[in-house]
């Protein structure tokens, strides 16, 4: 016979960091734009004209995911938010190359 919570896992720090991250990001119209970073975020479904790259502001940290960085970004008008990938530099990381490798249409 087993406990009850035999089966949780204990994670350590390096394992939350690592592991893929769900989006925190709720598209809806029913619900007004808000911020609620570490949680979540409430944004419009679509963008509009205001959403230019001079009109988000990033919000939160910087994180990585198997060798791409991304952050989240929020027009300062309108609320519409989203997760922005950084353009990938280059990069010595294993997934990063798969990926690219994978990617390409032309022979090098």
């Amino acid at each position: 016979m087993r406990r009850i919570g035999s089966n949780i896992r204990k994670q350590n720090t390096e394992e939350k960091i690592a592991r893929m991250p769900k989006n925190i990001i709720r598209y809806t119209t029913e619900e007004k734009p808000s911020n609620e970073y570490p949680k979540r975020i409430v944004s419009p479904p679509h963008g509009s004209a205001c959403c230019t790259d001079d009109n988000r502001e990033v919000v939160g940290m910087t994180r990585e995911v198997e060798g791409f960085k991304y952050s989240y970004k929020i027009c300062t008008s309108c609320g519409h938010a989203l997760r922005y990938f950084y353009p990938a530099a280059e990069s010595t990381n294993t997934a990063v190359k798969e990926y690219r490798d994978g990617q390409t249409y032309m022979p090098r």
